[in-house]
């Protein structure tokens, strides 16, 4: 009756050292489909917020005067918005940064996934990493 007993207590018990022997214990573990929930997204009028869950906080951002939210994606460590007037993002761990809409560009798509942002204008592609607070950029070819 013992084997069966520890048998069945294995993969729990190999989780248990996995988490105590880790270097990262104190943080946040990855869940078996990925990264865990860390944000999400509070929108009202001109002031938005994200809801850092990782670290108990909500971190404001004040919208300019004019601007408006046209389009969202919130992944689960990311956030990533277009408004009229720029592309806005937030990662759990990098907080709040924004670049600059080119005149005339349209959005074509929009996702967040994990740490990652990614928005398809018909200008130019442009990625987010939600861990370094980076964005990337790349313009598209003339011809497509």
């Amino acid at each position: 009756m013992f084997p069966v007993i520890l048998w069945r207590s294995l993969p729990l018990l190999g989780l248990v050292l996995a988490v105590a022997l880790s270097p990262n214990s104190a943080r946040p573990q990855i869940a078996y489909d990925g990264v865990a929930k860390q944000v999400d997204l509070v929108i009202d009028g001109d002031w938005i917020a994200a809801s850092n869950i990782r670290y108990s906080r909500f971190d404001e951002f004040k919208l300019n005067a004019r601007e408006r939210v046209r389009d969202s994606a919130v992944g689960k460590a990311v956030i990533v918005i277009a408004t009229n007037q720029r592309f806005i993002a937030y990662g759990v761990g990098s907080g709040w940064r924004t670049v600059p809409r080119v005149a005339n560009e349209q959005i074509q798509s929009i996702s967040a996934e994990d740490f990652a942002g990614l928005i398809v204008t018909n200008e130019r592609l442009l990625n987010f990493n939600g861990e370094s607070g980076v964005w990337g950029e790349q313009k598209r070819p003339i011809s497509r």
